[in-house]
């Protein structure tokens, strides 16, 4: 009996050996143990505290040669006979030596245990600099998205016993992309800096200020309904933040957008309260920036929708559920179709045809615009080889260019790798650019146009007076065509402003040696205007909606055109023919 005790006692050190041994592995803080005055054991942590190539280095050491003399003392006094007691007291404050020799500031406790047959010492030890690394923000020394969420658990627990409330402000700086690009990245810490110390001063002692990453700050207002509400506390927060700054020798005034959720109305869980606080800090940069949005279950529901809307395109790419439609554009000289506009349409299995003004959005913010906009130049290229082949006389198509495709500057090669694939003559491509295109980076832009242009392929600015052109640039963007947003064409009969405009603009494009195009013209009386202030093109629903394949090809085949009554297009009747 009494030697199965022993065996038993035996087996249950070697269990306790082989746990600790375990957990030393698992645990982050640098952990040994010496026995007889060496170092018996050591995990990773130590390891490379102690600046060891590997554990054969320190196994066997003297356990004193890494204790400067002088903390000595203190090693014994944080020592316990306890493994639980010793976690329960403070840690304390002492240097170690590294093998180098150099000193490191740690925060240390110990305890006797036996181990390998005998009594021995554990030692942990923990960088100070590496916990706070680890749970803070080293540009701002904030808190980080961990420690804030942490925070955040423990007052909602405390919010719930106490049936109190707290809020959750999710911040983001309104075009500090602007100040990286523009000033240098130096001043763009140095903003973020100035924001940290401006949110700490916006709000109470007991509230949490954490820097997620970039230009992103959360704040946690506790209890903020008892004296003060969250939107009091925004509306301080922007104030302080609209403060002209100093960077790079300069003033700025910065702006911020925020969102608010709030404790228990919109939810109970850390994750989905910062979640819901960064959907209404989106909200109100939609809604011009510079203000506070609190979060509404429908914000939700639109992000749903979103989300939604994003996995159907991701999937219509895979599953080629993509058609093109094609408008026909007119010569107002001789009534001739002398191009289309290819535009695109998303049949969705569960949606129906789905039209671009709902998924263009959600394409472009989502990036996924790139490889649609691949996709519709390489099915463009493809129908007009496949049109040729069947003897219909086409004409040039032209492509609608978003601004992401536009930025790739590998573009070039992919216009011409289509083309050559495809066995497709430049001149029946055309490129629509808007006009704020190549003023994102308009050297590169413009360079990138002009090795277009050598390849043969002809270019339009889309939607022409819908933005804030810059004309010293317009004139040296080498394009054919300006097209006059159909907004102007719409009142071009009714509203002298608009006429005004869409005068100017024919007059700016002749001037440049350039065409005018109009689109959305959707009446004779628009038509006629348009002629008499020298337009050269119109598109619109008055001469033909977009087709889709069939029609147009029966179209082209047919010759219909626009009837031109004699003496030109001032006389009574206009039509289309065909």
């Amino acid at each position: 009996m009494r030697t199965l005790r022993r065996k038993d006692t035996a087996t249950l050190l070697a269990e306790c050996e082989a746990r600790y041994r375990a957990l030393m592995e698992l645990v982050p803080d640098a952990v040994w143990i010496h026995s007889g005055g060496r170092i018996v054991a050591l995990n990773g942590a130590a390891q490379r505290l102690f600046g060891a190539d590997s554990a054969a280095v320190l196994l066997g050491s003297e356990a004193d040669a890494r204790v400067p003399p002088g903390c000595r003392a203190q090693l014994e006094q944080g020592l316990y006979g306890d493994l639980a007691l010793a976690q329960l007291q403070p840690r304390r404050a002492v240097q170690l030596l590294r093998l180098d020799g150099a000193a490191v500031d740690v925060e240390y406790f110990g305890c006797r245990l036996w181990f390998e047959h005998g009594e021995a010492v554990m030692c942990v030890a923990r960088d100070p600099g590496e916990r706070r690394h680890g749970t803070h923000d080293a540009l701002t020394g904030l808190p980080n998205r961990a420690l804030f969420l942490d925070r955040l658990a423990h007052a909602i627990r405390r919010a719930e016993r106490r049936k109190e409330r707290l809020a959750v402000v999710f911040l983001n700086l309104d075009k500090f992309k602007q100040v990286n690009d523009t000033l240098g990245h130096a001043a763009g810490d140095e903003l973020l800096r100035l924001v940290a110390a401006t949110l700490r001063g916006s709000v109470r002692d007991f509230d949490t200020v954490a820097r997620l990453a970039g230009d992103e700050f959360v704040l946690l207002l506790d209890s903020p309904l008892a004296g003060i509400t969250p939107g009091m506390i925004a509306e301080r927060i922007g104030e302080q933040l609209a403060r002209p700054v100093l960077l790079a020798g300069q003033e700025h005034v910065i702006t911020g957008s925020m969102g608010l959720s709030l404790y228990p109305d919109d939810g109970t869980q850390a994750e989905s309260l910062l979640r819901q606080a960064d959907i209404a800090m989106c909200r109100a940069k939609e809604a011009g920036r510079n203000g506070f949005q609190f979060f509404t279950p429908e914000m939700q529901q639109r992000v749903d929708a979103r989300v939604t809307l994003e996995q159907g395109l991701m999937r219509a790419l895979q599953r080629d559920e993509f058609v093109l439609h094609y408008q026909p554009q007119v010569d107002l000289a001789s009534g001739k179709v002398i191009g289309l506009e290819a535009l695109l349409r998303w049949q969705s299995p569960d949606l129906g045809l789905v039209p671009p003004l709902q998924f263009i959005p959600v394409a472009e913010e989502s990036n996924l615009i790139v490889a649609i906009g691949s996709w519709v130049l390489d099915k463009v290229c493809a129908t007009l080889r496949a049109w040729i082949d069947a003897g219909v006389p086409v004409v040039p198509v032209a492509v609608n260019v978003a601004a992401a495709q536009f930025a790739q500057q590998d573009m070039e090669a992919m216009v011409r790798e289509t083309l050559q694939r495809h066995a497709l003559e430049p001149g029946l491509i055309e490129l629509e650019l808007t006009e704020s295109i190549p003023l994102v980076d308009p050297e590169a832009s413009i360079a990138l146009m002009h090795r277009l242009k050598a390849i043969g392929i002809t270019m339009s600015i889309d939607d022409f007076g819908t933005g804030y052109s810059n004309l010293s640039y317009l004139k040296r963007f080498p394009v054919d065509k300006l097209k006059i947003d159909q907004s102007f064409t719409r009142g071009v009969a009714s509203d002298p402003e608009d006429r005004s405009i869409v005068t100017a603009v024919i007059r700016l494009a002749h001037s440049l040696g350039l065409r005018a195009i109009a689109e959305g013209v959707e009446t004779e009386r628009q038509v006629r205007l348009l002629a008499r202030q020298g337009c050269d093109e119109i598109q619109g629903y008055y001469f033909s909606r977009p087709l889709a394949e069939d029609g147009i090809v029966a179209m082209l085949r047919s010759g219909a055109a626009l009837e031109l009554p004699p003496g030109g297009i001032g006389g009574q009747h206009v039509r289309m023919a065909g």
